[in-house]
């Protein structure tokens, strides 16, 4: 069964995170404040979860483990850390160094045994560790004149961050015995800031104040979109509302089971909860999309929830967007108008729209492209590029300053702008965006770029950015760009389009399952 917040503080810390790590939790506040309110329980089912790999674990929660045992502060976490730091790519990251910072005396042992055990590669990255705790501790200069030995600059750096007046000498013992040559110009200019430091003193050590509970956010669901299809309907019965409702909202545009279908349905009509009857109502379009030859009973009662005068705007038009692809029947068709002129659900209407495909609306989409509700200003821009409508393409170029626009108006430009849909036109139409967007980053490219393989499809042609190995393979032979073809390599999570999102392609899908597959 699952476990509800309400129920957090009867399990232990170790099931909690290990339902966290399965996806049955969500990371958040709710979660944080049960486990730091009880550190004896926590700190040693901490310790136990960190130093286990668990088979099966849907998650990754080394980040959370490392902010639970910042927030503990307790010497125990230094293998921890120093775990996390041979897993950086990028140097010693802040965090890890205020970590050890704000540990303080009691790391001291821990990262002289580190020391000593570490490859000479490595001891460099631990001295400047040994160095930002702030200890006085006279094992810890011998180290440091053995760094500005090997390595000047690091060794630098090391000395001006433990700030002890003393090692002045050795400083300029360094300094002395450096050449002239341009090519030790930046270890001259580094050990000659280090003396300007030790001369100012001792180091003010001013740590920023570690706060847990900032880094998360106040509820999250459990991970619905991963969860075997039985679980999700577990969810679908339990007694807190919110999870009721992001079950049924996870499960929009998705095939599932009779079972499942059945669920939902019970739920639209029984639940306690508008909001969870409207969300049921909305995962039931999935089922009503998915059936082969139709399903007439289905079909039936959507449409009796959306002439319900009874039920709440919400449900009504959650049945609509459900029945979206149906606008060929004329009560669909007068309710998406009817339910448009209402400022509430104005925005589920033009979802609607967009996702019917219906060439009827497209003059609705231009009306609302600078609409002041974003949730009707966000469906808009997906509906430029869902249909296309190639002449409001340029309309999306100041959305592309929007934050809350930014991710949907670049991909739904993508798909919509004038150009030739041809390899060589989805790569010069790239190079544009890139222009008009004032350069990019990697969620950026990776959404522009999968518009204009979504782009490609349409017209039968092979993805360009993305492509399919078995389809299309970028041999030696080939005659392609092949530089142009890795523009966008830099995939990272495109966070601004929910994963559960309707896919701004205008597939219909969410686009976890459409354009979120790369990510």
């Amino acid at each position: 069964m699952p476990i509800l917040p309400s129920e957090f503080d009867k399990h232990t810390p170790f099931e909690l995170l290990t339902e966290a790590e399965s996806g049955r939790i969500g990371f958040d506040q709710r979660l944080l404040q049960s486990l730091i309110s009880r550190p004896a329980e926590t700190l040693p089912d901490l310790l136990r979860f960190a130093s286990e790999i668990r088979d099966g674990r849907l998650l990754n929660l080394d980040e959370q483990v490392f902010d639970l045992f910042r927030q503990f502060n307790i010497p125990e976490a230094v293998p921890f850390y120093l775990r996390r730091l041979t897993q950086s790519e990028d140097g010693i990251p802040d965090e890890i160094v205020e970590a050890f910072a704000a540990l303080g005396a009691p790391a001291v042992e821990p990262l002289l045994a580190a020391i000593e055990a570490a490859d000479p590669d490595d001891k460099g990255d631990l001295v400047f560790l040994l160095a930002a705790l702030g200890v006085r501790d006279p094992r810890i200069p011998e180290l440091l004149e053995t760094v500005l030995a090997v390595d000047p600059y690091e060794g630098a750096l090391c000395v001006g961050l433990y700030g002890d007046p003393a090692l002045k000498p050795l400083v300029q013992d360094a300094l002395s015995e450096l050449s002239e040559d341009e090519d030790a110009q930046q270890e001259r200019k580094a050990l000659e800031d280090c003396l300007v430091q030790l001369d100012a003193g001792e180091v003010v050590r001013d740590l920023p104040t570690f706060e847990l509970l900032k880094l998360y956010p106040e509820t999250a669901s459990p991970m619905f979109e991963a969860l075997p299809e039985d679980q999700v309907e577990e969810y679908l019965a339990c007694d807190f509302v919110e999870y009721r409702v992001d079950a049924a909202l996870s499960l929009c545009d998705e095939q599932y089971n009779e079972d499942t279908r059945d669920a939902l349905r019970k739920r639209a009509t029984e639940d306690d909860e508008p909001e969870v009857r409207a969300a049921c109502l909305r995962a039931l379009g999935g089922a009503l999309q998915a059936a082969e030859k139709g399903d007439p009973e289905l079909l039936e009662f959507l449409l009796e929830r959306l002439d319900n005068g009874d039920l709440t705007l919400a449900e009504r038009a959650a049945a609509m967007v459900a029945l979206a692809q149906e606008t060929g029947k004329g009560a669909i068709h007068a309710a998406i108008h009817a339910l448009y002129e209402v400022p509430a659900v104005k925005a589920d209407a033009i979802e609607a729209m967009w996702r019917s495909h219906d060439p009827r609306y497209r003059k609705y989409i231009g009306e609302n492209l600078q609409h002041e509700d974003p949730r009707v200003r966000v469906n808009a821009v997906i509906g430029v590029g869902a249909f296309p409508i190639p002449e409001l393409a340029v309309e999306l170029v100041p959305l592309f300053d929007d934050e809350l626009t930014r991710q949907q108006a670049l991909f739904s430009y993508a798909l919509a702008a004038p150009g030739k849909t041809t390899e060589k036109g989805v790569i010069k139409l790239f190079d544009k965006i890139k222009e008009l967007a004032g350069d990019f980053d990697g969620s950026d490219a990776e959404t522009v770029a999968g518009a204009l393989d979504t782009r490609l499809e349409r017209e039968g042609l092979p993805p360009f950015f993305f492509p399919d190995e078995e389809e299309h393979v970028h041999g030696p032979d080939c005659d392609h760009d092949h530089d142009a073809a890795e523009v966008p390599a830099e995939p990272v999570p495109a966070a601004k389009v929910g994963r559960n999102d309707p896919c701004p392609c205008g597939s219909g899908k969410k686009y976890k399952k459409c354009h979120g597959v790369a990510n």
